[in-house]
Formats: structure tokens, sequence, C-alpha cells
């Protein structure tokens, strides 16, 4: 009888473990079709507070044996493992297995067992009292850097639907999360003087000259009901430029470049509001319309010059007619 509820709960905990497996693995390669970038990053971030909730399942359902300090460790150490069985399976699928998300992962279990660990009462007996604010001074921070960007990533994608009809204006700090330069330096800065009314910051790209500028915006993906995006630019050089306006939509994996619109504009010295039309961007046609219900980024991009380029961009909102454009 014994022997058989040995057996018994061993096959228990195989099978979880095997259920185990099977959820990380799938929570890992987890990503819905037609997801914005914004809501992409949000659930990459999710990295490292995931196992770090995965190896305080693991500590309190594996039951190890042992001191309390090695029971931490084990569960440490299993969930470790989980996490490089799961970057692993990416690689059949074509995905790149990436140290550096192990790194992450590892940081969220080091934060959650460590935290959890600190308020075990015979964790802290067999520590003591100098041991105890070591294992704090260790483990908050590592938690810390595993859920703090998931927090930041859910606040601006929260916020961001909030704005519309307005993408971007730089007017929060937390719309930094979903615009980044590539190539450039990015920064948001004070409005200059004789920047329109209303403004108080603008974001500023520069490039050195070297390479071409590319500043990505994630915006919110849903722009039925708008016919025009307009914004209001400037060069920062005393020199009228040309900047490429690149607007993409979801697109299928077997075609790179479905869904990605270009278009060009001047912009001048002086701030003014510039307006694009979705249905007059060049690459659109009724073979190929641009889906403004599924948006994924759109890029200011600018070929590079030899003596270097400087873009002040503000105000970037959608316009439900021309005549709105217009009157602004």
């Amino acid at each position: 009888m014994g022997q058989s509820q040995f057996t018994q709960g061993r096959l228990i905990k195989a099978a979880a473990g095997a259920c185990l497996v099977a959820v990380v693995i799938w929570a890992h390669h987890f990503l819905p079709e037609r997801t914005s970038a914004l809501a992409s990053q949000t659930i990459q971030s999710l990295h490292a507070p995931g196992f770090g909730l995965v190896s305080v399942l693991v500590l309190h359902l594996a039951r190890f044996k042992g001191g309390p300090i090695a029971r931490y460790l084990k569960a440490a150490a299993v969930t470790l493992l989980l996490a490089v069985i799961a970057e692993a399976s990416q690689i059949p699928g074509g995905r790149e297995a990436q140290f550096s998300d192990l790194v992450i992962d590892a940081f969220g279990i080091v934060g959650f067992l460590g935290c959890a660990a600190a308020f075990d009462r015979d964790v802290r007996r067999s520590i003591g009292i100098a041991g105890t604010l070591a294992l704090a001074v260790v483990s908050i921070p590592a938690f810390v850097v595993a859920v703090l960007p998931t927090i930041q990533l859910s606040q601006a994608l929260v916020m961001r639907p909030m704005l519309l009809p307005t993408l971007a204006n730089f007017e929060s700090n937390w719309q930094r999360i979903y615009v980044r330069g590539e190539e450039v330096d990015f920064e948001i800065i004070p409005a200059p003087a004789g920047w329109p009314a209303g403004s108080g910051r603008v974001a500023k790209a520069e490039s050195s000259g070297r390479y071409a500028m590319y500043l990505r915006i994630a915006p919110f993906p849903d722009w039925r009901g708008y016919e025009a995006v307009s914004f209001v630019a400037a060069t920062g050089d005393g020199q009228s430029r040309r900047i490429e306006l690149g607007f993409w939509s979801f697109k299928p994996a077997r075609d790179a470049q479905a869904g990605r619109y270009y278009t060009g504009v001047r912009i001048g010295p002086e701030p003014a509001r510039y307006c694009v039309a979705f249905a007059r961007l060049p690459d659109a046609s009724s073979k190929r319309p641009f889906d403004v219900g599924a948006v994924s980024e759109m890029l200011v991009a600018a070929a590079k010059h030899e003596t270097g380029l400087t873009v002040l961009l503000d105000d970037v909102r959608l316009e439900q007619s021309l005549d709105d454009c217009a009157n602004k």
C-alpha cells in the first residue's frame, strides 16, 4: 500500500512537471497575430516576471527535501533549466535562442525567490539578520529589474489609446516607450522659441551624417474613421530637407514588404504642419490598399547627409478629413 502511494505520488509529480514544461514552452512562443509593436514588447517583457512566478510555483509544488536554503536553490536551478529548455525550443521553429533572455529570466528567478525567502521564517532563522539584509540587497533590485519594464510598457499600452486622435505629442515621458530612434540620437527637448503655441516639448532626432536616420513610432493600431495623419516638423540646421514617411500595417510572414507604404515630404527650417492622406500614398492601390485598421508602425526616415541632419517633430495626430489638416 505504501509503495503504491509512493509510486502514485511520483506519477502525479511527473505529470505536473510535464504540464508545467508544456505551459512554459507554449507561453514562450505565444504571440497573437496582428499584434502591435508595443503589445509585442509588453508580451516579451513578461519573460522575467513570468519565470519569477514559475520559480515560486516550483518551490511550493515540488516540496524539495533538505534545509530551507537548499529548497530555494533547488527551485532556482529547476526553473533556470526550464528557461533553457524554453529558449532552446525556439531553434527548431527558426527563431534564435538568445543568452540575453536567459539573463533576464535569471533576474526574475532571483528577484521573486529572493523576496519570498526574505519573508520565510525558516530562511531568516538559518541566515540571521545580516544574511537577511544581504538577501534583501540582492533580491529587491533584481525584483525591480524584472517587473519594471512590464509596468512601464503596460502603462504605455493603456495610456496610448487615451491620446487619440493624437498618436504622439511628447508631453509625457512614457511616450518614449513606443517612440524610438535607430542610428540616430533621439531625445525629447523643450520646444524652441517660435514653436506653435500649446507645445511644451518636442522630439529631436539627430544623425551624424554617417548613417541614415530612422525614427519609429509604434502607434495605436486602429486608424479606421481617419483619412490622414498630420504632424508639426522643422529642420534644426536652417535647411530644407526631404524626409520619408513609412506606414506599416501587419504583414503576412510570406511577404516581408506587404503592407508597407512610403511617401516623401520636404520640411523647412520653420515649424509647420504637414499632412499625408492615406488615399494618396504612392504605393497604395485598389489591389494593395492601406489597411488603416491594423497599423503596426509609423516610420520617419531620411537618407544620410554628409553634414548630418536634425529633425524636430511634434503633435503627430490623425485627421478625420483633409479639411481638418487645412484648418490647423
